[in-house]
């Protein structure tokens, strides 16, 4: 059984490295949402949904960016259909740039999101679980979910590939669910289910297999390695990424555990 005493220190030294991915070139503004994402062309080419400090909606939200950003690199851990994410560099060029009308855009770190060609999204229940390979899919949707402590259940379904689904816009996971990592909710929480209420039926059971033993195997460096990444310019603590740290760990076991109850 991991002990909360065991991430002591585990998490430091953060810095405002990233990955090289720039900011080359904004395409639209944001809208007055929770973060106003903001669709940008990068140096890679690609174009990303990017959400900044500035842009959440609340000053004490400002969380939610790290919150995004780690969910997402969790995720990939297991399997789980989250979209491509990164750290990018706003650089001072398009200081003064409107987010939204009236939101600045200021020079800084800031979170992307690879954009899909063309997406639909959904906020209800699970849909197309028979297209694509959905129904393996739709297994890392419920992992992450509970794992996470999903909220605020965002689908994005890619119509180039036969409604393939994605996970996405992960701002308001983790407990108290409202943008920030809180140490004292990431423990009352820990021991507490978070599972999507969606009807199982269908899901492929070898990767429902798969999953849970991802899940059992999580690695604590690899845990680590994510936390450490979340820039320092981003407002949370050390001591708060590395209770997320102890929770994503002690959690994943009993959440393997519900995962294989649902077949």
């Amino acid at each position: 059984m991991v002990e909360l005493a065991d991430w002591h220190g585990l998490v430091s030294e953060r810095t405002n490295d990233y990955d090289g991915l720039q900011l080359v070139a904004m395409v639209a503004p944001g809208s007055r949402s929770w973060a106003s994402p903001f669709r940008v062309v990068a140096n890679d080419r690609n174009g990303y949904f990017v959400k900044t400090l500035e842009s959440c909606s609340r000053d004490w939200a400002r969380g939610s960016l790290a919150v995004e950003y780690i969910v997402a690199q969790a995720g990939k851990l297991i399997g789980a259909p989250v979209c491509d994410t990164s750290l990018i560099l706003i650089p001072e060029e398009f200081r003064g740039g409107e987010i939204r009308r009236g939101l600045p855009l200021v020079p800084g770190i800031a979170h992307a999101s690879k954009a899909l060609q063309h997406a639909d999204e959904r906020r209800d229940n699970l849909a197309y679980r028979n297209r694509d390979d959905n129904r393996v899919r739709h297994v890392g949707v419920y992992a992450l979910y509970d794992w996470c402590w999903g909220s605020d259940a965002q689908w994005l379904h890619d119509v180039d590939n036969d409604q393939s689904i994605y996970s996405h816009d992960h701002g308001l996971y983790l407990p108290p669910n409202d943008g920030r990592i809180d140490s004292k909710f990431l423990q009352l929480s820990a021991d507490e289910p978070n599972e999507l209420p969606d009807s199982p039926a269908g899901l492929d059971g070898e990767a429902v297999e798969e999953v849970a033993e991802a899940l059992e195997k999580i690695d604590r460096d690899a845990l680590v390695n994510i936390l450490c990444a979340v820039p320092a310019s981003w407002p949370v603590t050390d001591e708060a990424l590395a209770t997320l740290g102890w929770f994503l760990e002690y959690r994943a076991p009993a959440v393997a555990s519900r995962l294989r109850a649902l077949v």
